[in-house]
């Protein structure tokens, strides 16, 4: 049975239940689809309070490791990571419906704004005007992946109104006349979550983050979208193929 530290610069009791859960989740001692201990089950083998184990689930759900059903158990819902291919140009929804994963999407908002200096000068803007800024919460079977926040100019018309965001961007984009991602410039790096990071996908200061900043232009070669996209560190890994 794991032993939970109680010395001078311990972590909480709580942090530490969720770590040794954690833990016995990815390492596949407990599977996706299992129900984990209950609140009084976690209190009993570690000795804590009961608030301090009802904290610790807590911090698995906010994590997507395991989802509450009322009156019914709390079950993993965690699986492995994506390993993704880099060699095609895919929406996040193509993406994860070609690993038979359910893309999902946990919160979405879109505005018009005036952007920063250096999101002006990719798009060629002037001083004041605008570019769409769209910011989501993507999911992979309701867990929490990624978090997008997309720049596009006011040329592909997009709605301001969330509830019309049904289905992919891309297929939007094309649906506008827009057109889709012909040719896409990437860049990906590891990098520690800030604040907005943080809250959004629901992990510590001390996960990293894959963020891959994106630039795409259509078929026209026009440039329709910026945007950075902020992968948990701990379930995504991407692939390259070459030959020579």
């Amino acid at each position: 049975m794991a032993k939970l530290q109680t010395g001078k610069g311990s972590k909480s009791m709580y942090l530490q239940i969720k770590e040794i859960y954690h833990d016995r989740i990815v390492n596949g001692e407990i599977k996706r689809g299992d129900r984990i201990p209950s609140e009084m089950e976690i209190q009993e083998e570690f000795g804590v309070s009961r608030i301090t184990a009802r904290q610790a689930i807590l911090e698995l759900e906010q994590e997507g490791m395991v989802k509450r059903g009322r009156g019914k158990g709390t079950f993993v819902i965690w699986q492995q990571g994506i390993e993704e291919e880099l060699t095609h140009i895919k929406s996040f929804t193509e993406e994860m419906k070609s690993m038979n994963r359910v893309p999902g999407t946990v919160s979405l908002q879109v505005n018009k704004i005036v952007p920063d200096e250096f999101v002006a000068s990719v798009f060629g803007l002037d001083s004041g005007q605008e570019v769409y800024c769209i910011k989501r919460v993507r999911t992979a079977d309701e867990v929490k992946m990624v978090y997008f926040i997309s720049y596009f100019p006011l040329s592909t018309n997009l709605p301001l109104d969330p509830s019309q965001y049904s289905q992919s961007i891309y297929t939007m984009l094309d649906y506008s006349g827009t057109g889709i991602p012909k040719k896409i410039e990437e860049k990906i790096s590891a990098i520690l979550p800030n604040k907005e990071v943080r809250n959004a996908l629901k992990i510590s200061a001390s996960m990293p983050v894959l963020l891959r900043e994106r630039i795409s232009y259509n078929e026209k070669g026009e440039l329709i979208e910026l945007t950075y996209c902020y992968y948990r560190g701990d379930l995504y890994t991407y692939k390259i193929s070459t030959t020579n």
